[in-house]
């Protein structure tokens, strides 16, 4: 889903007087879902961790770009974000651990992001 998809979407939830849920996301030895959308590990080109501001807090990202060009976000508010980050770790050879990278995520200002893949 494009930047203006998930825009035009958040609007008509606002104007309906609801909004959206993050994605949820599973993951598995094939890949992850994310809502309607499978990338298969083979598929994951880059993965950026990010931090943002929040009303209320921070708010925990992880932005997945395919070799396909595709940009997918999931958050911590997202239904499995702790399954697939154990499984990036698992799946995805060259990655940063999972705890690894949540803690210099957690540990880093607002919008600074932590390469989680690949890694230099």
């Amino acid at each position: 889903m494009g930047m203006i998809s998930r825009y035009v979407e958040r609007l008509s939830a606002r104007l309906r007087g609801r909004r959206p849920g993050p994605p949820a996301v599973a993951a598995d030895a094939s890949g992850l879902r994310i809502g309607s959308h499978v990338v298969a590990w083979s598929e994951v080109r880059r993965l950026e961790a990010c931090k943002r501001d929040a009303y209320v807090g921070d708010c925990l990202c992880l932005a997945i770009q395919t070799t396909a060009g595709l940009l997918l976000e999931i958050d911590e508010g997202s239904p499995g974000w702790d399954e697939a980050g154990k499984a990036i770790e698992r799946f995805l050879p060259g990655s940063v651990p999972h705890a690894e990278w949540m803690l210099r995520l957690i540990g880093s200002p607002p919008r600074r992001s932590v390469t989680v893949y690949p890694v230099a």
